[in-house]
């Protein structure tokens, strides 16, 4: 159904979405577009009305995927780990409180934890059991002191998918925010940060939006907006409605300027932003906004169905939670053998052209394969074909 827009699918089996995305053609044309346009033009290239430009287009084509309005759409850098640090700073845990993070959850929120309890801030850690947590773990975690409950909505080890609604409603009981890591999730499942009630969801353009690197955006709630302040605007944070005549007006000083935006966008990086990786993030969300999330949704899950029964067949061990509630288009798996053998497994499969990856945290360990909707059923035979190979 989308061998036009990846041809690059055509000569391998590709289940390594959770690592990184193979964009479509229409973003890789997007990004050469620009440079076309670099080249021809370069000062219109570079112009705070193409920066401008680009924004809008990428804002207007993520709302739909993050289940939010565009205006509390912002761009924080370059990755995930950017947006993640806006909203920890934002939200300013001091001495006194604590936060509440996940042991199986990626290292960027090991090492927000540690800065933070470099500040006296007291660092609360769901344990998980046999790759799973329940909303109880974290209910008996949290309480009037509870600043911030930071967690990934779908875990990258084993594909979690973890109840953030639930937990959104236990944490705001209290008085806390929920920060929430979605790139697990972005552009294969249905976000719906709004209706969740999540006050910040951080995603990066490289995985599974099928994007170039070069994005780290953040949905920020209304409460959010109201109540924090930005941690560290820039320049264009500024409240300037023609930046042509402010860059030509001799009577401005750096004393006169202080007024920031109003907003959401009062959280967004204050300096350039390279348009390139916006032009290629808007083309590849336009192609999942075609597909629809819901639809997305659907057909990542059917997919993952059929990737565990295959692995189920082949008598395989599945790591990934059983539950259809909890499933995402990640599934984790172990060979016969140790650590050695299942990380030999996932060298050997990626050789023979299957591209999956060995992971593992917080004694969760073994093969992870990703499924997302461009991918065929054909392309989990061939990985099971791949591994009754290694058994040869």
């Amino acid at each position: 159904m989308f061998e036009a827009e990846f041809p690059q699918l055509r000569s391998m089996t590709y289940l390594d979405w959770a690592a990184v995305g193979v964009p479509p053609l229409r973003s890789i044309g997007a990004v050469r577009a620009y440079l076309d346009m670099l080249e021809r033009d370069p000062v219109s290239a570079a112009s705070g009305a193409a920066q401008a430009a680009a924004k809008q287009e990428a804002r207007a084509a993520l709302a739909p995927i993050l289940g939010c309005s565009p205006d509390r759409i912002v761009f924080t850098g370059t990755s995930t780990t950017s947006a993640i640090q806006v909203a920890v700073d934002a939200v300013s845990p001091s001495k006194g409180d604590n936060v509440v993070i996940a042991d199986m959850d990626f290292p960027l929120f090991y090492v927000e934890a540690k800065r933070l309890s470099s500040r006296g801030v007291e660092v609360r850690v769901a344990q998980n059991a046999d790759g799973d947590y329940e909303i109880d773990q974290f209910y008996e975690l949290i309480d009037r002191r509870t600043r911030a409950v930071m967690v990934s909505s779908v875990m990258w080890v084993n594909g979690l998918r973890l109840d953030v609604a639930e937990l959104a409603k236990v944490a705001h009981e209290a008085g806390a925010y929920v920060i929430v890591d979605a790139i697990q999730q972005a552009g294969a499942l249905r976000v719906e940060a709004d209706r969740l009630g999540l006050d910040f969801v951080a995603v990066g353009s490289q995985k599974w939006l099928m994007a170039p690197y070069g994005v780290g955006a953040l949905c920020v709630s209304r409460r959010a907006v109201e109540e924090l302040s930005p941690p560290r605007p820039g320049y264009l944070s500024l409240a300037v409605k023609d930046w042509d005549a402010f860059w030509a007006d001799p009577s401005k000083t750096p004393a006169g300027w202080t007024q920031v935006e109003e907003g959401a966008i009062k959280f967004e990086y204050g300096g350039t932003f390279p348009p390139l990786s916006l032009r290629g993030l808007a083309a590849s969300a336009s192609l999942i906004n075609e597909v629809g999330v819901e639809r997305a949704e659907e057909m990542v899950l059917r997919l993952r169905k059929a990737l565990v029964e295959e692995l189920e067949d082949l008598r395989l061990e599945v790591l990934s939670p059983p539950e259809a509630r909890k499933a995402s288009g990640i599934v984790l798996f172990r060979v016969p053998g140790g650590l050695r053998e299942n990380y030999m497994a996932a060298v050997r499969l990626r050789s023979r052209g299957v591209m999956v990856s060995a992971r593992g945290a917080a004694g969760v360990w073994g093969v992870r394969a990703s499924v997302h909707f461009p991918n065929r059923e054909e392309d989990v035979e061939a990985l099971g074909e791949a591994l009754r190979g290694l058994r040869a």
